[in-house]
């Protein structure tokens, strides 16, 4: 795996972060219209096609899937950021030039279909904050891939959408899981029916994005959420994401082991008596991120 390092900034993670999200990877660094760069314990991912504004093609949702699959095993990693080069787009959705071999027969389409959805969950099952930076267009498997993220910031001039009728294809169970998680099924319908892009104020009232920024703001405000959560117990971050995205639905054994983990970890670790300390003594907690699940 392509790994590119992040030069080490005096100002700490949010430099770091900040610097790696202000320019494109270098051509070397992509695979398959991915690359990887890391700073510290943050991995930012980038969907690298930008003269087709990161159209994702089977190859990359196959690296995309094997990518988030080594970080969910990397006890180290404290967060991720998914954002897509050139300024112009997060991902405008598939390449459909490459259709009429990957995705024309029944086989073909099943294959293709199952690799979204295997990259889709793969992303999920990443236990760290992922946090989507979304500038222009996230449609199609872009908006679903954001849907997989936590956590979704988007500027001023992007847009969401599925307009999968335009094409005749259909929408797989786990990215329509994914999208009506966040803006239920009655808003999905419509994103189909209608084929519509919307606008980032609709795509943050029906709850597909929690934060609004300037173009020349997403580096800065994306970076300042990966230096408070770096900052924070890791413990906490991790439990987080995985109790809340218990929601909805009847916990499993599975869920008790991991809430009893959870338990575990944290009262019976350092992050708590550190976190109570500092608090005491009026300091900023000093937590050593080594906390793993």
């Amino acid at each position: 795996m392509a790994v590119v390092a992040g030069t080490d900034a005096q100002g700490g993670v949010e430099d770091g972060i900040r610097q790696l999200m202000q320019s494109d990877p270098p051509v070397d660094a992509v695979i398959d219209r991915v690359a990887l760069q890391r700073y510290r314990g943050v991995a930012v991912v980038t969907l690298s096609h930008p003269q087709a504004q990161n159209a994702l093609n089977l190859a990359s949702w196959r690296r995309l899937k094997l990518l988030f699959d080594d970080l969910a095993n990397e006890t180290e990693l404290r967060a991720v950021v998914v954002r897509g080069a050139g300024g112009k787009a997060f991902a405008a959705g598939a390449d459909i030039k490459e259709f009429p071999d990957t995705r024309m027969t029944v086989v073909d389409a099943t294959d293709y279909n199952e690799a979204v959805a295997a990259c889709l969950r793969a992303l999920s099952a990443v236990p760290v904050p992922v946090i989507a930076a979304v500038r222009g267009l996230a449609v199609g498997g872009g908006c679903e891939l954001t849907t997989a993220c936590d956590v979704r910031i988007a500027t001023e001039d992007a847009r969401f959408g599925i307009p999968l009728g335009k094409l005749g294809v259909i929408l797989g169970f786990t990215e329509a899981e994914a999208v009506a998680r966040l803006i239920g099924p009655a808003a999905l319908k419509y994103l189909l029916f209608s084929g519509e892009l919307i606008d980032v104020n609709d795509a943050a009232r029906w709850g597909l994005v929690e934060k609004v920024v300037a173009p020349d703001d997403l580096a800065e405000v994306t970076a300042r959420l990966v230096g408070q959560i770096c900052r924070q117990s890791a413990v906490t971050m991790r439990s987080t994401k995985v109790v809340a995205n218990m929601y909805g639905r009847a916990l499993t054994g599975a869920d008790t082991d991991a809430l009893i983990r959870f338990s575990v970890e944290a009262y019976g670790g350092a992050d708590v008596r550190e976190g109570v300390a500092a608090f005491n003594q009026r300091r900023p907690p000093r937590f050593d991120g080594s906390a793993t699940v």
